[in-house]
């Protein structure tokens, strides 16, 4: 059963530079519960987000490389 748990974000802006975070190690280990291993389907949608996203940035490398490569050979 999961559990629910909040988040307070607060500035840090004004914080002294010498105070320590207070690490409470019950708020640790129910985080640390609420954890779970991601599904074969959400690790197929994200692998397949990455190599998207891997084969666009090839391919702008590569037209850049090209780019750079015939505007050097028009200035010989």
């Amino acid at each position: 059963m999961p559990t629910e748990s909040t988040v307070e974000i607060t500035s840090t802006l004004n914080a002294e530079k010498d105070q320590q975070p207070q690490l409470d190690l019950a708020a640790f280990q129910a985080a640390e519960g609420s954890f779970r291993q991601p599904t074969a389907a959400e690790l197929s949608i994200l692998t397949l987000c990455k190599l998207r996203y891997a084969r666009s940035r090839e391919q702008e490398l590569s037209n850049e490389f090209a780019r750079l490569l015939n505007r050097g050979s028009s200035l010989e």
